[in-house]
């Protein structure tokens, strides 16, 4: 029986390593090609999960460039390693996982970047800017497997047991965070959903469009509705109910903000166009002209208008303030969730 070099293989989640200490010709050509590439794939992960939990590619876009040109040196370095013993395979992966990688950043990321730029205008806008940023992780998602696929297939053809205790602790964490990455944007397109339909409703109060308001008020009402029963039948992640039940108390706001808040505003709009009308036509009218039913209609509109306006200031202060909790809610419960899963 032969002896089996044996090495251990260090991959956290995109990359691996092989053990130097290792002595002879297979181990020293996977360590010849595999060094290039290690820490910029496990920089490359973290890029990719710094844009994808929402700090924003166009904030990290120095880290992007970066690693483009890290990439293409590895690229060139790993170009010039020989072959072992007619076998290429190897790192020929190597070689397409890196190409990849430069791919994805460079046309994938630059096109995010584009995207990111108009993701709020629209819900539509945003699905499509989320879905972008997932599909960019599994392109390199399958070209790291495919890679570890290589790596296992030489070492095997040559006789190498790789030790991956640590490694499968580390995948798995890493595989974790990926689902984390893609539950978190199911949820948060529940989330930004009310939150632009309410902004609707917000324009249209600053323009004094009551048929806007009442029209958006009514979308918001359904989207809220709609979203909770959508959380109601999401499963909690890996038993972490963080995110979702924080998303479920913001939706409950939309949906008091629906039912109460904006309603009375408009109320407010209604009582001012009233009031304004009965204050024109009873200036209008000269005062031996006026009669005690014009007289009562304008005393009452001003009644009306005093009380909507109290009304108005009432429900407006408490909705700022319930919406800066909703909002350190929402926030909070993202910073945690991602701290506890990715």
């Amino acid at each position: 029986m032969r002896n089996l070099k044996s090495i251990t293989t260090l991959a956290v989640g995109l990359f691996l390593s092989v053990n130097t200490m290792a002595q002879g010709n297979p181990v020293e050509y996977m360590n010849s090609v595999t060094e290039p590439i290690n820490d910029l794939k496990t920089e490359t992960w973290k890029y990719m999960k710094s844009v994808t939990k929402g700090k924003g590619a166009r904030k990290v876009e120095n880290k992007r460039k970066e690693l483009i040109y890290g990439l293409k040196n590895a690229k060139r370095q790993i170009n010039t390693i020989d072959d072992y013993d007619g076998d290429e395979a190897f790192k020929n992966e190597a070689i397409e996982y890196v190409s990849m990688s430069i791919t994805v950043l460079e046309e994938d990321f630059g096109k995010i970047l584009d995207m990111e730029d108009i993701a709020e205008q629209s819900y539509d806008l945003m699905e499509a800017y989320l879905l972008a940023k997932e599909k960019a992780s599994e392109k390199l998602d399958q070209a790291s497997d495919e890679l570890n696929a290589a790596q296992k297939t030489f070492a095997e053809n040559n006789d190498i047991t790789l030790l991956e205790a640590e490694n499968d602790r580390k995948t798995e964490k890493i595989k974790k965070a990926g689902k984390a990455l893609e539950y978190y944007n199911d949820i948060y397109l529940i989330f930004f959903k009310c939150y632009k339909q309410e902004m609707y409703v917000i324009e249209a109060q600053s323009r004094q469009d009551v048929s806007a308001m009442e029209q958006n008020i009514s979308t918001l009402k359904s989207d809220a509705e709609n979203g909770l029963a959508k959380l109601k039948e999401m499963e909690s992640f890996d038993g972490d109910n963080t995110l979702r039940d924080a998303c479920k108390e913001v939706l409950k706001f939309y949906l008091e903000e629906s039912e109460e808040t904006f309603p009375t505003m408009v109320n407010f709009y209604l009582a001012q166009d009233n009031f304004n009308k009965a204050k024109e036509t009873f200036e209008s009218t000269k005062k031996k002209d006026r009669t005690k039913a014009l007289v009562e209609k304008y005393n009452s509109a001003i009644k009306d208008i005093n009380e909507a306006v109290k009304e108005f200031n009432d429900v407006n202060e408490s909705a700022n303030d319930d919406r800066k909790d909703a909002t350190k809610l929402w926030n909070k419960s993202v910073d945690k969730f991602f701290s506890n899963n990715a």
